[in-house]
C-alpha cells in the first residue's frame, strides 16, 4: 500500500523582495494505485506541488506522507518516486536504450542486471524495437515513453507527470491519453499527474484535486465535480461553457 498525504502543506517563494504565497495550506490524500489529476489554471503552484511530493522542492511548514512515511527530509532518491517533466528531458545523444539505462547506471547497477530491467520495462511500454534510436529519430509519443520507462525502471512507487502530453499534436495527444490510461491500469501505480487541461483531467482521472489560491478547492470524481463542485469558483472553472450562475 502505497497513499501519498499532504498535510497542511505551505510554500512561499521570496521574489524580488516580495512573499509570493504559491501553496498556502494544502491537505490531501491520494489512494494507493488511483490516477489522480490536480487540476488548476497556470500560475497556481500545480508544478510545485508535484516538485515538493518528488523532494525537488522543500516545504516551509507541514508533511509529506508516502507509503505511511513522512518524508520531508528524504532526498528525492529515498522516496521511491518517479517524475516525468513536461519536455521529457531525455538525452538527445544517448540511444533510447542508454536513456533508459542512465539511472541504473548512476546506481551502479551489475550489467546484466541493468539489461534486463531496461529490456523488461521497454517490453512492457512496446518500444523494445526503438532501444538502438535516438530521440530525433521517434516520435512525440515515442519519447513520452521514454521518458516513463527510465522513470519506471527503477522500481518507484509513486509516478508523477508534469504536463507530459502538452508537448503534443491534438491528434497524438488523444491517443497517448488513452496509452497512459491503461498503462497505469496495467501497473496498478499511484499516479498524480498535474495538468491546466479540463479534457484531460476527467478523461485520466480517478480523482481530480481542483487546485485554488493555494489551496484544493475541491477533490471528488470527475463527474461528482462536473455535476456537483463544492463551491461557485470550481462551478465557473469546471466545463465549457462554465456552469451558470445566478445571483439570488
Amino acid at each position: 500500500m502505497v497513499d501519498v498525504k499532504l498535510e497542511h502543506v505551505k510554500k512561499t517563494f521570496h521574489v524580488k523582495g516580495r512573499d509570493i504565497h504559491v501553496l498556502k495550506d494544502i491537505n490531501l490524500e491520494i489512494p494507493d494505485h488511483k490516477f489522480v489529476v490536480i487540476l488548476a489554471p497556470s500560475g497556481e503552484g500545480k508544478t510545485t506541488l508535484l516538485r515538493i511530493i518528488a523532494g525537488l522542492e522543500t516545504v516551509d511548514s507541514g508533511k509529506v506522507i508516502i507509503g505511511g512515511k513522512v518524508v520531508n527530509d528524504y532526498p528525492p532518491k529515498d522516496r521511491k518516486v518517479a517524475m516525468v517533466f513536461q519536455n521529457y528531458a531525455i538525452y538527445p545523444f544517448m540511444t533510447v536504450y542508454n536513456n533508459i539505462a542512465f539511472p541504473l547506471r548512476i546506481m551502479h547497477l551489475p550489467k546484466d542486471e541493468i539489461d534486463k530491467k531496461v529490456r523488461a520495462v521497454a517490453r512492457m511500454l512496446q518500444i523494445d524495437d526503438l532501444l538502438e534510436r535516438k530521440p530525433n529519430q521517434i516520435s512525440g509519443g515515442q519519447r513520452q515513453r521514454v521518458a516513463i520507462c527510465r522513470a519506471l525502471v527503477k522500481g518507484a512507487d509513486v509516478l508523477l507527470l508534469d504536463e507530459p502530453l502538452s508537448n503534443l499534436d491534438a491528434q497524438l495527444r488523444t491517443l497517448a491519453r488513452a496509452e497512459l490510461k491503461n498503462l497505469q491500469r496495467k501497473l496498478k501505480m499511484t499516479t498524480i499527474y498535474v495538468t491546466h487541461d479540463q479534457v484531460e483531467a476527467m478523461v485520466l482521472a480517478d480523482y481530480v484535486a481542483i487546485l485554488h489560491d493555494g489551496k484544493i478547492e475541491d477533490f471528488d470524481t470527475p463527474e461528482n465535480v462536473y455535476k456537483n463542485p463544492m463551491d461557485t469558483w470550481v462551478a465557473g472553472f469546471i466545463g465549457n461553457p462554465p456552469m451558470n450562475l445566478i445571483n439570488g
